[in-house]
């Protein structure tokens, strides 16, 4: 009996032991297991505020959240060392906290600024962008591509035509010739227009055009120190004005085309551009590096006055080809060329088919010139002219303030649509630009030592802590 008492008392306190350890084996897991929680919940907290730490000014002026690593100038070791003083705030003196690694961070321009069209994407309105380019394209009937090449072979073919119509009329009588003779004569009163229009291009047409209320700014902008490092249009489109060479005309006539698809693809940064960022007829803030803000997204060159010149050219382009594609449908205006190119070929008439598409072409970059004088005085063109829509003869250079300002208001496109014409033609550069503006607008008003380059818009964190002798390492990743 004693010894059955024996064991029980030994069976009895093995349980209690075995109970006893179980206790403090589930009150050591839990322990670990707080402490994890606890060191992940803080890591996380850590890293959300920040993220609370976004430029405050781009996203009040551009709705773009960007963490700069390099803030109030700062490095990243700054922002992991600030990530550690919040840990160890956070967390109690029994948690040490043995090291902070910033990792995984997501630049703003990383894949062709995929994170800031991302962002564009989701914090506008992108239905108004589609919104945009659909208006653009019903006004333009749908029509990117003003001259091709079925065109110019007709012209060719027109011109090869002519000639052997004028070869086959050089047999002719003696009085026939005396007439032509005569005609001669008559040449010394015949003035080219060309020779006319040099002394404007001389001059600059680009001055020429200038509205009296529009205000350069003086300062200009180091291309080397911006997101888009300085990629200027170095080779900007330009009309031939001499018009002299009939192949360099014709190539001129397709420069513009094919750009419908290509707005398209950009909506979303195209109506972007257009809501938050200046052009000479849209004035929307006074506190910009630049006035021509739209004009530098297309141009990119460092001035106000070196992008108004870039733009005006690169519009008087798309003016010029479809000016062309038009004037060489006219019966009445041809006939007018043919009849000065006659007059200014008497020496060599087999000259006179191919000066006839010449003078053409001189009076649609006439033409084309007189549209932009319109676009940069706000009223809006008719994007493919007509009879009725035609403004200009030879001598329309010498007066264009007289033309008539009644331009249709619900037809046509306004200067600030060829912008976004021409923006759209200018690839992944767009955003590049946009983020150069960005750049410097923040520096001129909020932090002069911020560079895009440092701002990121995602990363991780490599965290190792210790608690009671033992060692734990944690990887979050966080972003916009």
């Amino acid at each position: 009996m004693v010894r059955s008492k024996g064991y029980v008392t030994v069976f009895i306190s093995l349980v209690l032991v075995i109970m006893i350890v179980v206790v403090l084996v589930v009150l050591e897991v839990c322990d670990r297991n707080h402490a994890r929680i606890k060191m992940s919940t803080a890591l996380s907290s850590a890293m959300s505020s920040e993220l609370a730490n976004y430029n405050r000014y781009i996203y009040d002026r551009y709705h773009i959240l960007l963490l700069d690593t390099h803030s109030s100038g700062g490095s990243e070791g700054a922002m992991e060392q600030s990530v550690e003083d919040t840990l160890n705030t956070d967390l109690t003196t029994e948690y040490k906290v043995e090291s902070v690694e910033l990792t995984n961070k997501v630049y703003i321009t990383d894949n062709n600024c995929k994170e800031f069209k991302k962002q564009i994407k989701e914090n506008f309105k992108y239905e108004a962008a589609e919104n945009i380019v659909e208006k653009i394209m019903d006004k333009a009937e749908g029509n990117d591509s003003p001259v091709d090449e079925e065109m110019v072979e007709g012209i060719d073919e027109d011109i090869k035509s002519r000639q052997e119509e004028i070869e086959i009329s050089e047999e002719e009588s003696k009085d026939d010739k005396k007439k032509k003779k005569k005609s001669k004569k008559d040449e010394e009163d015949v003035t080219d227009p060309r020779e006319t229009l040099k002394t404007y291009t001389d001059a600059g047409i680009a001055s020429l055009l200038l509205p009296s209320d529009v205000t350069f700014k003086e300062e200009e902008l180091a291309l080397d120190k911006l997101p888009s490092g300085g990629n200027s249009n170095d080779e900007n489109m330009m009309i031939d004005t001499t018009f002299s060479d009939k192949d360099h005309m014709e190539a001129d006539g397709l420069k513009s085309g094919g750009w419908g698809s290509l707005i398209t693809d950009k909506a979303g940064s195209l109506s972007y551009a257009n809501e938050y960022f200046n052009s000479l007829t849209e004035h929307k803030y006074d506190d910009t590096c630049l006035n021509l803000e739209k004009e530098y997204l297309i141009a990119g060159k460092s001035s106000d006055g070196e992008n108004y010149k870039a733009v005006v050219n690169e519009i008087l382009v798309i003016r010029f080809g479809f000016n062309f594609g038009y004037i060489v449908t006219d019966t009445a205006k041809m006939g007018e060329c043919e009849a000065l190119a006659a007059a200014l070929t008497v020496e060599f008439p087999p000259l006179e088919p191919v000066v006839k598409y010449l003078l053409a072409g001189c009076w649609s970059y006439i033409e084309s010139v007189a549209d932009v004088y319109m676009l940069l005085r706000n009223h809006k063109i008719p994007y493919i002219k007509d009879v009725t829509s035609w403004r200009t003869d030879f001598e329309s250079l010498a007066h264009l303030e007289e033309l008539s300002e009644e331009a249709d208001e619900e037809q046509g496109l306004a200067y600030n649509d060829y912008l976004i014409i021409l923006a759209g033609m200018q690839g992944d550069k767009l955003e590049l630009r946009m983020l150069d503006l960005i750049q410097e607008n923040t520096k001129r008003n909020s932090d002069k030592s911020f560079m895009i380059k440092n701002c990121i818009t995602s990363f991780g964190i490599n965290t190792d802590f210790s608690y009671k002798g033992r060692h734990y390492s944690y990887h979050e990743e966080t972003g916009y």
